[in-house]
């Protein structure tokens, strides 16, 4: 099923929201029986372990076609990090597993598209780190999720099947990720995690077509995003409200852009991602508020 034209999206999104609740995606996973929320330790990290996908390593476009990576809200949520560590006389250590193109497949079986430097899985990995810094103050953050459906909107057009069946992914694979961080993990970890904003609002200014794909993304970012919440929840890991952060949901007001008036989640979504050329990732100011929204969950 593929979006449709602005006649018929009423019933696309009807038709969304019911199989959704066919499926359960929208309600506690049960995967995993929730464990006791993570022990409390409000002093400063002094080890931080940023995971994830392309957002984790920081991953942008720049505008001659290239791009970098380490330039993101991981390196922005350090740098805080570390000058309160400097601050109160303490060491501070950061280390960026995050890989872009991960899914939580290639998360948990290895396999990631961009290259990295160890040898198997990041989940592997990060459960080999967590083990070594066991009494140790640390921080992981955590996002994944949105590779498991990139695929799914193959020449701007969203295939709901494939994103239903790819949130559905996301909900088992997030779970075997958090169970076995939080089995690695010591006494003094804490576990942070995120939810996602919606890239596919910026179609909203190509025409009747781009306005109902837009429309078409919110619920399917909704579910997403209830998804990777349940899954933290039934974890007891916060999960960071990025989507809010950027609007995600604002169809009103309607505020200037560019010489006309767009619902407020379309302009923000533009002003805080490289969506203007094309790139889903966050810009400066994205990662920052990326950042930002983290570091207010600790």
């Amino acid at each position: 099923m593929r979006s449709a034209l602005p006649g018929r999206l009423r019933l696309l999104l009807a038709a969304v929201v019911f199989t959704a609740s066919v499926l359960g995606l929208t309600g506690a996973p049960t995967a995993s029986a929730a464990p006791a929320a993570q022990a409390s330790d409000s002093r400063t990290p002094t080890h931080y372990l940023a995971l994830g996908d392309s957002l984790a390593a920081g991953y942008q476009s720049t505008p001659d076609g290239g791009h970098v990576v380490g330039r993101g809200y991981a390196q922005d949520i350090a740098k805080v990090l570390g000058g309160r560590a400097a601050a109160a006389g303490q060491a501070f250590a950061f280390t960026d597993l995050g890989c872009p193109g991960e899914s939580t497949a290639t998360m948990i079986g290895g396999g990631c598209p961009y290259p990295h430097p160890y040898p198997g899985s990041q989940l592997a990995e990060a459960e080999t780190y967590l083990r070594a810094h066991h009494d140790d103050r640390v921080l992981v953050t955590l996002d994944i999720g949105a590779n498991d459906i990139g695929h799914c909107t193959a020449g701007g057009v969203i295939d709901v099947r494939c994103t239903l069946d790819g949130i559905a992914t996301v909900r088992t694979g997030l779970a075997t990720v958090l169970d076995r961080l939080r089995a690695a993990a010591g006494p003094h970890t804490r576990i942070l995690g995120m939810n996602l904003y919606d890239p596919y609002l910026a179609a909203w200014l190509t025409g009747d077509q781009g306005r109902a794909t837009a429309l078409l993304s919110l619920p399917l970012a909704g579910l997403l995003n209830a998804t990777i919440g349940a899954v933290d929840a039934a974890h007891g890991v916060p999960t960071a409200d990025v989507a809010r952060a950027f609007d995600t949901n604002a169809l009103l007001p309607l505020v200037p852009l560019n010489g006309t008036r767009v619902p407020l989640d379309v302009a923000r979504i533009l002003q805080l991602t490289n969506m203007g050329r094309g790139d889903i990732h966050a810009n400066d100011a994205g990662y920052q508020l990326i950042a930002d929204t983290l570091l207010a969950r600790l």
